[in-house]
């Protein structure tokens, strides 16, 4: 079995920098105009951008770093101004902070309304909220109230928000009622200028359950852990599986200093 870095579908993506980014995503000049670009040059050049008011879900394998991507993307949106509301379902805000500290983002960068609906604030705070709810009830209180306050504030104009994750609510709620949430989270949202993630564990739920909320959301992103049968290491790839105008493509990817960043020809080389 073949090393996903010895495919020839990586050689086509690595050597996106020698080609013309419109004709190699085969984007319209309109739909190219209308992403944002994520502020990673590395990853721009690969993915080129996401459009605004885009519902994200980003779907990964523990330990391929779709968290920490995320986390990236907030991060360097807020560094330009940019508020977030995150709720988290699974993990306290001390949990996520130390993504940050790890590859010394700084925390003062941060505009954020944390939601910590973690099974730890769930102790904590027992007396706020019927925490024995269904999840979606919890997370549509929190969330939308503050979507709604942010809304109402004059000094933000664009801002950004995340659920992490969905595999959390589905373990705690029916299908059905996590997809009505969606639906209802993607109204909320329009008209925000913003990006609103979703994650979700790759292989919980069955890859019906996968395709059946990538089909609700605007951009698919998949990040993958592959076995190199030679080396017997495992190598992170990242997957466009649905982003407007643009081909659905992989590419290998790793942990740098700040972040995750994609792998280089050269450097294979």
């Amino acid at each position: 079995m073949k090393s996903f870095l010895d495919s020839h579908s990586f050689v086509k993506i690595v050597i996106i920098k020698q080609k013309n980014l419109q004709g190699c995503f085969r984007m319209s000049r309109r739909a190219l105009d209308e992403l944002i670009p994520t502020g990673l040059p590395q990853i721009d050049e690969l993915v080129v951008g996401f459009p605004s008011d885009a519902l994200i879900l980003i779907i990964g394998d523990p330990g391929s770093g779709f968290i920490t991507f995320m986390h990236q993307l907030l991060v360097r949106r807020a560094k330009k101004g940019i508020p977030a509301i995150y709720t988290s379902l699974d993990k306290p805000e001390s949990e996520i902070k130390k993504d940050f500290i790890r590859f010394g983002w700084d925390l003062k960068d941060l505009k954020w309304q944390f939601n910590d609906l973690s099974p730890t604030a769930k102790q904590r705070q027992s007396k706020m909220l019927k925490w024995d709810s269904d999840a979606v009830n919890v997370v549509s209180h929190e969330l939308f109230r503050e979507i709604a306050e942010y809304r109402d504030d004059p000094s933000i104009s664009t801002f950004d928000t995340c659920v992490n994750t969905l595999t959390f609510m589905l373990i705690q709620s029916s299908t059905k009622s996590v997809l009505r949430f969606i639906n209802e989270y993607s109204a909320e949202i329009k008209g925000t200028g913003g990006w609103h993630f979703l994650t979700m564990i790759k292989g919980v739920h069955g890859i019906e359950i996968e395709n059946l909320f990538s089909h609700y959301c605007d951009v698919v992103l998949d990040f993958a852990m592959t076995l190199n049968t030679e080396t017997r290491l495992y190598e992170r790839v990242l997957g466009i599986k649905k982003l407007p105008g643009v081909d659905s493509r992989a590419f290998p990817i790793e942990y740098g200093k700040s972040g995750i960043r994609p792998i280089t020809l050269s450097k294979i080389q």
